[in-house]
């Protein structure tokens, strides 16, 4: 069993500062924060990279609540700073209680949202990324290194007729991502379903079934998963 008090290092008061701070910070709203927690919305690693653009906004609803990078599991050993980077006129929507892994990567690019719906957690070394929405349901365990992306970066045309280039991600309630999978622009992901590790994603995944491969593919029907 894991020592309790593991977590607690002696950085801890710069936590605390940071997360206070950020709770005052003009780019956050707080519409419906959670009471558990010394009343913040929000525990932040102080050494965390926050970039705020003008207008981009971070939004507390439903007793929101958000972990950024303090988790503790083995990450904190080995992993990255994690890093929350907002173009002009983005936003992070928190409603409920979330968990956003060591060394993970939040990028919204202008105009892009991000909602997490709420207990649903990162591990670490993820990259989530929105042009447009990616939208992350209720009770999701997304595992380490998980990329999730609407956006191609670089336009494809096809007999000189371009192709989609941005499409919104859903991640329906209840969702596990395995390791190292990625899950790629306009895919819905349907409650209850599990992605397998290394997994590429690039169509839709019924509710409650096993997805695996490059491509990713449906294996198995009918599985709870009860995360």
């Amino acid at each position: 069993m894991k020592n309790p008090f593991a977590h607690i290092k002696p950085e801890a008061p710069l936590h605390l500062l940071r997360s206070f701070l950020f709770h005052f910070s003009s780019h956050v709203e707080r519409r419906s924060v959670s009471k558990r927690y010394l009343g913040l919305c929000a525990y932040l690693n102080g050494f965390s990279t926050l970039t705020l653009e003008k207008g981009s906004r971070i939004i507390f609803e439903k007793e929101g609540f958000l972990t950024l990078g303090t988790d503790r599991s083995s990450f904190r050993g080995w992993s990255r700073r994690s890093s929350l980077f907002i173009r002009e006129n983005g936003v992070l929507e928190i409603q409920g209680l979330n968990q956003i892994g060591r060394g993970t990567l939040i990028w919204i690019l202008e105009g892009g949202k991000i909602t997490m719906e709420g207990n649903s957690f990162t591990t670490g070394e993820n990259m989530i990324v929105a042009k447009e929405s990616v939208r992350i349901g209720k009770d999701c365990s997304i595992a380490w290194g998980v990329t999730i992306c609407d956006h191609d970066f670089h336009k494809l045309y096809i007999n000189d007729e371009v192709q989609v280039e941005t499409a919104p991600v859903v991640i329906e309630d209840n969702v596990w991502i395995g390791m190292n999978a990625t899950i790629l622009k306009g895919v819905t992901i349907g409650r209850g379903a599990v992605i397998g590790a290394g997994a590429v994603v690039t169509k839709n995944i019924p509710a409650r079934t096993v997805a695996a491969g490059n491509p990713a593919r449906v294996v198995r029907e009918n599985v709870d998963f009860r995360g």
